[in-house]
C-alpha cells in the first residue's frame, strides 16, 4: 500500500510541471474549452493534498 502512495505522489509531482508547461504555451489559450479551463484548479490542486 505504501509503494502505490509513493507512486501517486511521485506521478503528481511529475505531471504538474508538465501541466503547467503545457498551458504556458499560447496555443493551448484557444484550444482550451470553459470545461477545461474548469478542470484545472482541481488537477493542480491535487499537488496540494498529497
Amino acid at each position: 500500500m505504501l509503494a502505490l502512495h509513493l507512486l501517486q505522489s511521485a506521478l503528481v509531482h511529475v505531471n504538474t510541471p508538465l501541466t503547467q508547461q503545457v498551458l504556458a504555451n499560447p496555443e493551448w489559450a484557444d484550444t482550451l474549452t470553459d470545461a477545461d479551463r474548469r478542470a484545472l484548479p482541481t488537477v493542480l490542486e491535487a499537488r496540494k493534498s498529497v
